[in-house]
């Protein structure tokens, strides 16, 4: 009893000392070339050029993007095509270079998400997942029905032969009780997740659109992350140029 207690006691402070020891890391975005405004704990930044005026901050991460908090005016006396796809960000490394792959052959360059275009493409895996667990209905109910047969077709039989039937019958109806469960189990998972992400983009309201003059608009844009980079080019490209905001990148642990 003794050595199961200190065996228990040695368990347990190993495991104290590893959830101690563990570090977790957060990041956060800060902007650099541009004049700050604090509001509401947000880092503030704007600049204009073409008619544009463009007024953004890091909002935080949602799954494998940045996200933004971006509005928009359109001080023109012409309407202006405005889209999220307009926002790309470079990111850079220490020395404010273009960050490249591993091989050096490509520089990697970020586009912002089109809400709409994200609903196409999660509605069509809606669609493959509902006929994938259809086709999984299908197998199993083969399976359960071949596996029935096969014991009904033994029954009575007492030769080795009819034995394994039977016994392969059996399987054939675990295997379909098992791989009906892990079926809808993943189907289930898979649809709530692609709800959930719908869900979000079907309320983000920066979205492709005209925007009349003296008018503006207002949402999340979301742009893929890249943890390697030290620094963030966040540009948006109006008709003739490109507004530039610069972002340090800054990974702290705890």
């Amino acid at each position: 009893m003794k050595s199961l207690q200190t065996l228990c006691l040695v368990v347990i402070t190993a495991f104290l000392l590893t959830s101690c020891a563990s570090q977790r890391t957060y990041t956060k975005l800060h902007p650099i070339d541009k004049e700050v405004i604090f509001e509401n704990g947000k880092e503030i930044v704007k600049d204009e050029k073409d008619g544009l005026k463009v007024v953004l901050s890091h909002d935080g991460f949602w799954k494998n993007y940045m996200v933004f908090d971006v509005e928009i005016f359109n001080k023109s006396d012409q309407p202006i095509t405005i889209t999220p796809k307009n926002f790309f960000v470079i990111p850079l490394d220490v020395n404010r270079d273009s960050l490249r792959s591993q091989d050096g052959k490509y520089i990697y360059e970020y586009q912002a998400i089109e809400p709409q275009e994200k609903m196409a493409i999660i509605q069509s895996e809606m669609q493959e997942a509902d006929a994938r667990i259809k086709r999984a209905r299908i197998v199993n109910t083969a399976l359960f029905i071949g596996g029935f047969i096969a014991i009904l077709a033994s029954s009575g039989g007492k030769s080795e032969s009819a034995w394994r039937t039977a016994s392969l019958g059996e399987t054939a109806i675990q295997v379909a009780q098992v791989k009906r469960v892990i079926d809808h189990e993943n189907y289930y998972s898979k649809m709530d997740n692609l709800n959930s992400d719908a869900n979000t983009w079907a309320n983000e309201e920066f979205r492709a659109t005209t925007l009349a003059p003296n008018s503006s608009i207002r949402g999340g844009v979301f742009i893929e992350k890249n943890l390697n980079a030290k620094f963030l080019l966040l540009k948006y490209n109006t008709p003739k140029d490109a507004i530039h905001f610069t972002f340090e990148q800054v990974n702290n642990s705890f």
